[in-house]
């Protein structure tokens, strides 16, 4: 209605003015028709037309032929769904080209009053994937993280990253979603790397093998290698098989944890000789999945393994008969065990050790040494771990004589248990009643290089504090201060704990002031031990004080409720006794 009343007005005008009022119509006619091809070429079909058909466009070229830089992620949508059908002669590389130049044209354009949306991220990432320009995909993805990463949380950016990749349809290449790995693995962030790689996989899109070794190359660079070997859980269970280069970074993981000279040796220890980086690589992830109590997981990746010949049979079926073991399933050991000589393995002191452990450990201390005598027989040499087991199993069993006989001959042949066993053996010697036997040992262990820990302390500790030997507790408390080590409030409540149980409540309390010059706040337990202590001793006076000091300090710590009623019971009591007319 307005076009045709423009131009009756013309014709009017026209017709009144003659050539005058003629022309004025033709310009408002003229005016009208570049208004509605303006907006015409505005539209996302018409600029990702353009962008498809033009030889290079440049940003004076788009400002030329677009007043606006509007309709930003439409544009790139419609460029990477209809890039593969187009009728361009051009290359999809040339079309990327443009579709970048657009991207950045629009982002410094003055109409355009906001930043890109991550949704425009993706999609460009995805159309300069699909025409091989690694580099400048690159370099625009790890600016969407830094952009968008820290206002939102990974899975927020892999869910629009995704759908971008649905999205562009067939056009779409999964080089994208590897790139967005890599992009993680260079920005130092493997968490993210890692959640990257699950999220593609339960999507059917397993990452490549580079971007998994980049991963773990970023996992081990910044010391989180928890993340590497979830790293290369993954990419085992999706058959995705490591190289040179993964076994290499696998191994500095190894190394840098400080464990790689014990693993070789288990591995010669198991096969009898020395074996491959990517076996001694291939047998770590697989202990760890062990320890962690993923006993069927572990199973089933040492079945895969085998199938690949990434490790040996006699490994491999060592290395189940060492899980049946660890869950404490003897039955099963066992009959992986027979299954593993019918196999024509030769039976290693691995085996034979972790079959005396779980025997040790269920107290049937008889069998374990049968299966030791058995090993002697057979060839087969003991380790270190094979006394140790051996020796704990005994004096568990109150068996102290052959517990010595077994710890001697590991001495003499010039081994130390490691830290947890040692620490078995003592808490064994102290539960049984022998602590000056366990504070021997531990002498004659730190002589021959043993370097005891924080837990060590702690078990001879509760053993001083069971036979009542305070001086005992002060003299561990000391060498723990003159080894430097970090004695936390944890620490103070078990000496505080072993004091009260010796029914030395004068120097649990001079350790309650030492606690707090060390500006370290008592806990509930400790107050609980000292009240307890003083009601038993009869020393109600004390006992209340320090309920008063617990009730009112800046914590406002509440004691146990068999700790409040001992209390109530000490101070009713002496009422109860008065005679009426007290």
């Amino acid at each position: 209605m307005a076009l045709i009343a423009a131009k009756s007005g013309g014709g009017v005008l026209a017709q009144r003015g003659g050539g005058g009022g003629n022309l004025f119509g033709l310009a408002a006619a003229s005016a009208l028709s570049a208004s509605t091809s303006t907006a015409a070429a505005t539209t996302p079909q018409r600029i990702s037309h353009y962008l498809a058909h033009h030889p290079r466009a440049t940003w004076e070229a788009l400002s030329a032929a677009f007043p606006a830089a509007d309709h930003v992620d439409a544009v790139l949508l419609s460029l990477a769904k209809n890039l593969h059908s187009s009728s361009s002669s051009y290359s999809p590389e040339l079309v990327a080209r443009n579709a970048l130049t657009f991207f950045y044209w629009a982002a410094s354009s003055s109409s355009s009053s906001t930043p890109h949306t991550l949704r425009a991220y993706c999609l460009l990432v995805h159309l300069l994937s699909r025409a091989a320009l690694i580099r400048d995909a690159s370099v625009l993805l790890e600016s969407a993280i830094a952009k968008h990463s820290s206002s939102s949380p990974a899975s927020a950016f892999l869910d629009a990253f995704f759908a971008a990749y649905e999205d562009s349809g067939t056009a779409a290449t999964t080089r994208g979603l590897h790139l967005l790995v890599h992009a993680y693995a260079r920005a130092r962030l493997p968490e993210e790397a890692l959640e990257a790689c699950r999220y593609l996989a339960q999507r059917g899109v397993v990452p490549s093998l580079p971007a998994f070794n980049a991963v773990l190359h970023a996992a081990q660079r910044t010391g989180r290698f928890g993340v590497a070997w979830e790293v290369f859980e993954l990419m085992t269970l999706k058959r995705v098989y490591a190289n040179q280069s993964t076994v290499e970074l696998v191994i500095g993981v190894l190394s840098r944890e400080g464990a790689l000279a014990r693993m070789a040796a288990l591995v010669e220890r198991i096969h009898g000789k020395k074996c491959a980086p990517g076996v001694v690589a291939h047998v770590a992830l697989t202990l760890k999945i062990f320890e962690e109590g993923r006993t069927e997981q572990g199973i089933l990746l040492l079945r895969r393994m085998l199938q690949r010949n990434m490790v040996f049979d006699n490994i491999a079926y060592s290395l189940i008969v060492h899980a049946h073991c660890q869950a404490g399933d003897l039955k099963s050991a066992c009959e992986q065990r027979d299954d593993m000589v019918r196999r024509g393995c030769r039976l290693n002191s691995f085996v034979y050790t972790c079959l005396i452990r779980v025997h040790c450990r269920a107290g049937d201390v008889d069998e374990a040494m049968q299966l030791f005598e058995e090993m002697i027989s057979i060839g087969l040499k003991p380790y270190d771990a094979t006394y140790s087991h051996l020796t704990a199993g005994c004096f568990r069993q109150g068996r102290m004589k052959e517990g010595s006989e077994y710890m001697d001959k590991m001495l003499h042949q010039g081994s130390v248990p490691d830290i947890g066993t040692c620490n078995d053996m003592l808490e064994a010697l102290c539960d049984s009643g022998h602590v000056s036997k366990a504070n021997e040992l531990l002498t004659a262990l730190m002589d021959k290089g043993f370097v005891p820990d924080q837990n060590t302390y702690l078990r001879m500790t509760n053993g001083y504090g069971k036979v009542g030997d305070a001086q005992g507790i002060i003299k561990i408390y000391h060498e723990m201060e003159h080894r430097g080590l970090n004695i936390g409030v944890d620490v103070f409540s078990s000496l505080i704990r072993a004091l009260c149980k010796c029914g030395d409540l004068k120097e649990a309390e001079k350790f309650l002031a030492i606690l707090e010059r060390k500006l370290l706040a008592p806990t509930s337990e400790i107050y609980d031990l000292l009240i307890s202590g003083n009601c038993e001793k009869g020393n109600t006076k004390k006992a209340l004080w320090f309920y008063d000091r617990m009730m009112t300090g800046n914590d406002k710590l509440v004691p146990s409720a068999d700790t409040f009623m001992m209390l109530v019971r000490r101070v009713i009591k002496p009422k109860s006794t008065c005679s009426p007319n007290c």
